[in-house]
């Protein structure tokens, strides 16, 4: 089965870890649901109540308590059985720097009347990103028409639909060397999986085949650790893990 390998990189990252509620402190390396969002993004799969999805002329959904997924992209993930491997290939040491964001938020008050008041307020986050990311990524296909999906989405990441991010939309990507291969290069520093919160670790999350109906857009289980030169990872018969949940 093929494998479209490329190098994932740019200036900063900033990998949300559900765990966080401010979402300040960047994980070392996307989730498999990450990457199958900016693989989505490449082949233009807008998410409903987005620019992309306004511009495609789709009818805007409305609001519901979580944010609604792609359905072709859940459709692309099942069909082709996609799963993804990734790995750190930037600094032996990755480091971490402090990155201040400023914006606007709405605040809900009220008079001595009770009427409800509603005015704007400066608000500062601070967070940590990284810096000077760079991964190699993996994507294996499954045994449906395999080398043609392979091939749509190689171009669709030499030529993305949409721009593709390294986690949040202050935090451009860019991709290199897209390549098909049949195996993985030989390393044994390509994430894996384990339960417990030790070393460099991503919440492991997947896209929720069923998210529409069950209400929740994530699965987590456990954690996906990238391994570094001073925490080197394990060998394992296949770093592969499948893109989404059903």
């Amino acid at each position: 089965m093929p494998i479209v390998l490329f190098t994932l990189t740019g200036d900063i990252a900033l990998w949300r870890n559900v765990y966080d509620s401010m979402g300040s402190y960047s994980t070392l390396g996307p989730a498999p649901s990450a990457l199958a969002g900016l693989c989505g993004a490449a082949l233009g799969f807008a998410a409903p109540r987005s620019m992309g999805a306004l511009c495609q002329g789709e009818k805007i959904p409305g609001k519901s308590s979580i944010w609604p997924v792609a359905p072709k992209l859940l459709e692309w993930l099942k069909t082709n059985d996609i799963h993804f491997a990734c790995r750190w290939t930037g600094a032996d040491y990755p480091r971490r720097i402090p990155w201040n964001v400023n914006g606007c938020k709405e605040i809900n008050s009220s008079d001595k009347r009770g009427k409800e008041i509603k005015s704007s307020g400066n608000l500062r986050i601070q967070q940590q990103v990284i810096e000077h990311p760079c991964y190699e990524v993996a994507v294996r296909f499954g045994e449906l028409l395999p080398m043609i999906a392979a091939e749509e989405l190689s171009d669709a990441l030499r030529a993305p639909a949409f721009r593709l991010f390294l986690g949040c939309s202050e935090c451009p990507a860019i991709v290199r060397d897209v390549r098909l291969a049949d195996a993985l290069p030989d390393a044994a520093n390509w994430a894996f999986r384990q339960n417990i919160s030790l070393g460099e670790v991503t919440p492991f999350t997947c896209l929720s085949i069923s998210g529409a109906t069950s209400g929740e857009r994530l699965s987590i289980d456990g954690y996906w650790v990238y391994p570094t030169k001073n925490m080197p990872g394990v060998v394992q018969d296949t770093p592969f893990v499948r893109g989404y949940s059903d």
